[in-house]
């Protein structure tokens, strides 16, 4: 059987298949074929994880707070009970914030005094 969509269309083919079978519609035009990845691709980009407020607030500010070489390997990610948890890109920077946890907390606590936040979380980024 012949691949339609791999091969160029015979309207002399066609005629005589229509002819043949008794086919009463004219040949389907021919479409562009896109690939269902292309699709959700446009779909997604419409599409924003809402983030709070406050969390916005903070992410601007975060490479002031943490420093540049910390804040491109993570980023406050949401304020849930009082505790702001940060994502983090590698599992190797884990214990290096874990370490720095207290001074960051404090650094949080003297400028941003009315998110009230009590503690920090550190997690893998999925």
């Amino acid at each position: 059987m012949e691949q339609p969509r791999n091969s160029r269309i015979n309207k002399d083919r066609w005629a005589l298949d229509q002819i043949r079978y008794h086919l009463d519609k004219p040949m389907a035009p021919r479409r562009d074929i896109k690939s269902v990845a292309d699709i959700l691709k446009d779909v997604v980009e419409g599409f924003e994880v809402p983030v709070q407020d406050n969390v916005r607030i903070l992410r601007e500010a975060w490479p002031k707070l943490v420093g540049t070489q910390i804040a491109k390997h993570c980023a406050p990610g949401f304020i849930k009970d009082y505790q702001l948890h940060v994502f983090v890109d590698h599992p190797g920077w884990l214990p290096e914030l874990e370490r720095i946890k207290r001074m960051l907390l404090q650094k949080l606590q003297g400028n941003y005094r009315e998110l009230n936040i009590r503690g920090l979380r550190f997690s893998l980024q999925h």
